[in-house]
């Protein structure tokens, strides 16, 4: 098979920028029939696996076809989290929405005029429950009647 590195990566490349989805796999199907010089046996696994996996997705659905955003994500919490004192995990791992979002000045300047702190203090209380700080305080502050502080 005498094919050029760069265009081994095609198939990969595309699947893991668009994820797998009806038109992914039509462009790759067009790809490797009349694209490109691939082996017999090559382009019949690629499209058989293709095959198979897309017959597993609805109409209009795409699925992730790798695992590099997931673990740039995690790569990225990981860092995020690395600096915080006590490990929330919620409000942290909350904190993964901000790493996929295009944060503009314009987005930050409506969420800060439309949404108020209270009532993301509310949110949060209803979603993630106590923090593990306000638990502390809760466990230590309790006076059991035959300790004294020292």
């Amino acid at each position: 098979m005498e094919t050029n590195g760069l265009h081994d990566r095609r198939v990969e490349t595309q699947i893991k920028l668009d994820g797998l989805n009806q038109e992914t796999f039509n462009i790759m199907q067009q790809y490797l029939t009349i694209g490109m010089d691939y082996s017999k046996g090559f382009r019949q696994k690629i499209l058989g696996y293709l095959t198979q996996e897309i017959s597993h997705i609805t109409s209009g659905q795409t699925l992730l076809a790798t695992s590099d955003v997931l673990e740039s994500l995690f790569g990225k919490y990981k860092q995020f989290s690395s600096r915080c004192p006590l490990k929330q995990i919620g409000q942290i791992f909350s904190s993964i929405c901000l790493s996929t979002m295009n944060l503009t000045t314009n987005l930050v300047k409506e969420a800060l005029e439309t949404v108020r702190f209270l009532d993301v203090e509310d949110w949060a209380a209803l979603v993630f429950g106590k923090s593990m700080l306000s638990k502390r305080r809760i466990l230590f502050s309790a006076s059991t009647g035959d300790t004294e502080t020292a």
